[in-house]
């Protein structure tokens, strides 16, 4: 993830995010916490009319590019990188939907928002919307009312990325992020408490999440 927070971005895509899973949900006729990325991907297809394209990049984009989202000729087109995890493959789709939500819809004709790996990272006036997109990406792998439920559900850091599919790496992001805007944790807090709980040591993690809402399982 980016290293770079804003409250107001946070929210942007905290609000895109969760009205989407709730539409999602009821497109799918599920629960808000039983839906899943693939249940965003299959929705943004047939309700969207949005192109998804798992690419075999070769040479020096094998290992750079993992996806973009295209606006050609009025037709949206999301490109993942074939050679991806499954659990980054998850982040990037859910990346690039937020692209197509939050910033297709203002650019013109054969515009392509690309998410690569830099070694210098993002040109600076690309990364408030790169963050928007990460934080999005996010909360759509782990909408509000799933991560609540599969904290209490199971019993280590790994079993709750895994429900996700999600990597680690992503699921302590999500974390942080939520304990810095959601429940009121300074970004060292919020290292410190999700760094115990990926030890095995939840506690601490578990009351200030659960005092911030009032949810039952």
């Amino acid at each position: 993830m980016l290293d770079f927070i804003n409250e107001e971005l946070y929210f942007e895509a905290f609000n895109l995010a969760n009205e989407l899973t709730k539409e999602v949900a009821y497109y799918c006729s599920k629960k808000i916490e039983e839906v899943k990325c693939f249940d965003i991907e299959k929705y943004v297809k047939e309700l969207e009319d949005v192109e998804f394209i798992d690419y075999p990049f070769q040479k020096q984009l094998k290992n750079k590019m993992l996806g973009s989202t295209s606006k050609v000729y009025g037709e949206i087109i999301i490109t993942t990188n074939k050679n991806l995890m499954i659990e980054r493959k998850n982040f990037t789709k859910m990346h690039e939907i937020v692209h197509f939500y939050r910033d297709i819809p203002y650019v013109s004709e054969s515009h392509t928002f690309s998410d690569m790996i830099i070694k210098n990272g993002y040109f600076p006036e690309d990364i408030p919307r790169e963050y928007r997109a990460n934080v999005g990406a996010s909360i759509l792998l782990a909408n509000d009312r799933a991560l609540l439920f599969a904290l209490k559900q199971f019993n280590t850091f790994q079993q709750v990325a895994d429900f996700f599919f999600m990597s680690m790496s992503a699921l302590q992001n999500r974390l942080k992020e939520h304990l810095v805007f959601v429940c009121n944790c300074t970004p060292k807090y919020a290292f410190h408490l999700v760094y115990n709980y990926r030890i095995g040591n939840g506690k601490e993690l578990f009351s200030i999440v659960y005092s911030q809402v009032n949810y039952q399982s």
